[in-house]
């Protein structure tokens, strides 16, 4: 278990936290203390009852985290539960993440299912799978393309923000999807298949399938014929 700092459980036990160059679970394993280490590993299933600390993070069953996870390069292909915090530098989200708290890092890639109960706050956010945030959604690039179900967000804001569906042979027999928040605010912002109360933004497009409440621009705005738009305002 010791040599070499590493951490190996292959079956089921439980062990105590520290310092490791590696982490590996190929079984049913449990950390019963803070952890620290170069690179972690989940096989099988984990249960973390304290506060995990990687350089690599990754997941190709299930593990549970009990307090917080800071990360620099994470990878989920299983499923992922932090009940606090969670910092992921770099996400790479195949499977399924739920955080009990915020979500913050330079770059997340979505291509399974998010569920944050605060914030997440990113460099650049791209999904192309879907997301449930009960909070702010802030980032300086987000594009989204929703493939299916329904991703939501109490508020979204940045700097360039693109909801453009792509479709492909999958999103022909899977049906469309769609993006919901109360306000969206950035700078340059195009939609489709949004629902949104409030758009805000220095040059706005809405595009097919979208229902918007109110748009509030300061350059430029376009709606083409196949969007709801209530109200849009010009604003200094």
């Amino acid at each position: 278990m010791s040599e070499n700092h590493n951490l190996i459980i292959n079956g089921s036990g439980s062990y105590g936290g520290g310092f490791f160059d590696k982490v590996v679970i190929r079984g049913d394993g449990t950390v019963t203390s803070d952890f620290e280490c170069e690179e972690f590993k989940v096989f099988g299933s984990s249960d973390i009852l304290k506060n995990g600390t990687a350089k690599k993070f990754a997941i190709f069953g299930e593990t549970d985290i009990h307090e917080n996870l800071h990360a620099d390069e994470v990878k989920i292909l299983g499923n992922a539960t932090v009940a606090g915090s969670a910092v992921c530098k770099r996400l790479k989200l195949m499977g399924a993440l739920e955080v009990g708290n915020t979500l913050s890092g330079e770059e997340a890639h979505i291509k399974g299912s998010l569920s944050v109960k605060g914030d997440a706050e990113f460099e650049r956010f791209v999904s192309n799978g879907a997301f449930e945030i009960s909070g702010l959604l802030n980032a300086g690039i987000i594009e989204i393309n929703p493939r299916f179900a329904t991703s939501s967000a109490e508020e979204i804001g940045g700097d360039r923000i693109i909801v453009k569906r792509k479709t492909s042979l999958f999103t022909l027999f899977a049906g469309e999807g769609s993006l919901e928040a109360k306000i969206i605010e950035g700078d340059e912002i195009y939609l489709e298949n949004t629902k949104a109360e409030v758009v805000r933004g220095k040059s706005v497009t809405i595009g097919a399938g979208c229902e918007i409440g109110r748009v509030e621009y300061e350059d430029y705005f376009h709606a083409e014929k196949k969007a709801v738009v209530k109200e849009q305002v010009k604003v200094d």
